[in-house]
Parts: structure tokens; C-alpha cells; sequence
């Protein structure tokens, strides 16, 4: 169970469920409206760690957050394509695709006690593109989940560690998502994936 976030644009980055903690999607509209509004704003809400605890980890360096947060509202590259997904259950319960998105406010607060420190972004729909946004549910996990953003490799966005050892990560997760896909369709009242978890402890 966990989030993985990937923002396309100029460049591509991808952070996997050891960066994002925490994802909150709202649909607001005015206090005040009597019938359904066109002012509407989609909007997410991003916690996560600046550094994730596993060195060999898939992740792009997160001061590329920070960077896209400052880019000027007149230049091209401001808005990006952003798919937040929720994994669970071996498959992703919850995709969220804004095709126009841009930040609003970005945060990072730094900490001596607990690792490095955490980010806190938050990122919304441009308004007039509302309808460029998609909201899915119980998919397939997409192939960014299950290799830990793969399409990273080799692009200089922070990554660390042979790739040998990180294939045969991504290797592992493609096979337990596959077990688990299997076992939901023989047995949905969970027990065998239970005896397994049992007998891997």
C-alpha cells in the first residue's frame, strides 16, 4: 500500500511510495453558489520525505519540486501533466491525471531528528481545463508502480545504485504483484495470501 507521483513536462520525474507519504485530492467550489458552479478548482495536496531511507531507490532528487514551484507564471513548461496513484491490494485503487497542472504553494521543512525532512506541495487543475482531468479507479497497477519509475534511468534525476541490483527490485515487485493478482482471482476471501504472508515471516 502506498503513493507513487509522476510529473511529465519538459522533464519527467517520478517518486515512488518510500517519497510520498501523503496525498489529499479536493473538488472545491464557492461557499455561496445555489446551483453547481463553473468555479471549480481540482486540487492536490503532496507530503513526502526529501530523501528516501533506501539509497538504491528509483526516485528523482526532490529539489526538482522546488524548482518547478518557482518557475514564472509566463513560461511554457509552469504547467505539467501530474498522475498521483494509490496502490493497494496488489492493484491501484485510486489514479488522479491532471493534464494542465501548476503550483501553488511548495514548503520544505528540514529536521536533524527525523532524516533529512519532509516536502509539502500543493498542485491544482488550471481552471478553464477542468475537463482535461481524470479521476480512475480499481486498475491495473501501471508499469511506473511496479518498476519504481524505470523511465528514470539514465536521465541524471538522481538516481543511486548499479542497475543490476535495481532490475531485480523491480524484478521482485513485478512478480509479487503478479502472485497477488492470481491469488485475488482463486481465492478472494484472501486466506491463501494469508498462509503466504505466513509462511514468508
Amino acid at each position: 500500500m502506498g503513493f507513487t507521483l509522476k510529473i511529465e513536462g519538459n522533464e519527467s520525474l517520478f517518486y515512488g511510495e518510500n517519497i510520498v507519504q501523503m496525498v489529499t485530492a479536493s473538488l472545491d467550489t464557492p461557499n455561496n453558489v445555489r446551483a453547481k458552479s463553473t468555479q471549480m478548482c481540482l486540487t492536490l495536496q503532496i507530503a513526502g520525505k526529501l530523501q528516501a531511507d533506501d539509497n538504491g531507490s528509483l526516485n528523482s532528487q526532490t529539489v526538482k519540486l522546488f524548482e518547478w514551484s518557482m518557475i514564472p507564471p509566463e513560461e511554457e513548461d509552469v504547467y505539467r501533466t501530474v498522475t498521483v496513484e494509490f496502490n493497494h491490494g496488489g492493484q491501484c485503487f485510486r489514479r488522479i491525471t491532471l493534464d494542465t497542472a501548476f503550483v501553488v504553494d511548495y514548503d520544505e521543512r528540514y529536521s536533524t531528528s527525523s532524516g533529512v525532512g519532509d516536502f509539502f506541495m500543493t498542485i491544482r487543475q488550471k481552471s478553464d481545463v477542468l475537463k482535461g482531468a481524470k479521476v480512475e479507479g480499481n486498475l491495473a497497477l501501471s508499469m511506473d508502480s511496479l518498476a519504481g519509475g524505470i523511465d528514470s534511468l539514465g536521465q541524471g534525476t538522481g538516481i543511486v545504485g548499479s542497475q543490476a541490483s535495481q532490475m531485480e527490485k523491480i524484478g521482485q515487485v513485478v512478480a509479487d504483484a503478479a502472485v497477488q493478482r492470481v491469488l485475488q482471482k482463486v481465492d478472494p476471501s484472501g486466506t491463501l495470501s494469508t498462509v503466504q504472508s505466513n509462511l514468508q515471516k
